[in-house]
């Protein structure tokens, strides 16, 4: 009979990599090598810090030999597969909802998505209208296209470049002056040419 064990909070999560990792005789470093991420954000996850990325996390889970399970089955289906997602409704719905926190984690989805396909998936104009929403798409979607060493959808080149410097995170959250210059030296300039910033890290996750 295996034993299971709950984890329901971070600091149980933490614990149970750290011991996991010392039943091996594995260093942070050695972990985090093998899980790719950083041995900082590994020293933070196994302290219980609750805001650890759950990618990271689930590749540290694996490198250990563990894994998260649920009760329920996993949803299936376009709204649920980022490959089939409808990325225009989406970031339609979010702008209308003014959900601008979760608009910014679907970019990054988008963009995860898109070089995980092997092309950017938005092929048409999202026809949004926001501006400042519509030159972030474009500028992924070239972003993307360049990754991948393709054309960028002819829809792109219809999107002007914003009148001033625009961080989508701004929507709802103040950025300090060193890391509004951060997010600029960090961003591709396939944002930069339209004046959006995101930097590149929370883009290429793929």
């Amino acid at each position: 009979m295996t034993l299971e064990t709950i984890i329901e909070t971070p600091a149980a999560a933490g614990a149970i990599i750290r011991a996991r990792r010392s039943a091996r005789g594995w260093s942070q470093q050695a972990l985090a090598d093998m899980a790719g991420v950083s041995r900082k954000f590994l020293i933070d996850l196994e302290a219980g810090h609750d805001r650890a990325e759950l990618g990271k996390t689930l590749a540290v889970l694996a490198a250990v030999g563990l894994s998260l399970a649920a009760t329920d089955p996993i949803p299936r289906g376009s709204d649920h597969d980022p490959a089939r997602r409808d990325y225009a409704a989406t970031f339609t719905r979010l702008i209308a909802e003014r959900d601008f926190e979760f608009a910014i984690k679907m970019l990054a989805d988008y963009a995860t998505a898109s070089l995980a396909a092997g092309a950017p998936l938005l092929q048409r104009s999202p026809r949004l209208k926001d501006t400042h929403w519509s030159a972030a798409l474009a500028g992924i979607t070239n972003y993307t296209a360049h990754r991948l060493g393709q054309p960028a959808p002819s829809w792109t080149r219809r999107i002007k470049p914003l009148d001033a410097a625009w961080m989508p995170a701004e929507s709802y959250r103040s950025i300090r002056t060193p890391m509004k210059e951060l997010t600029r030296a960090e961003t591709p300039p396939e944002l930069a040419a339209l004046n959006v910033f995101i930097r590149e890290r929370s883009l290429a996750t793929a």
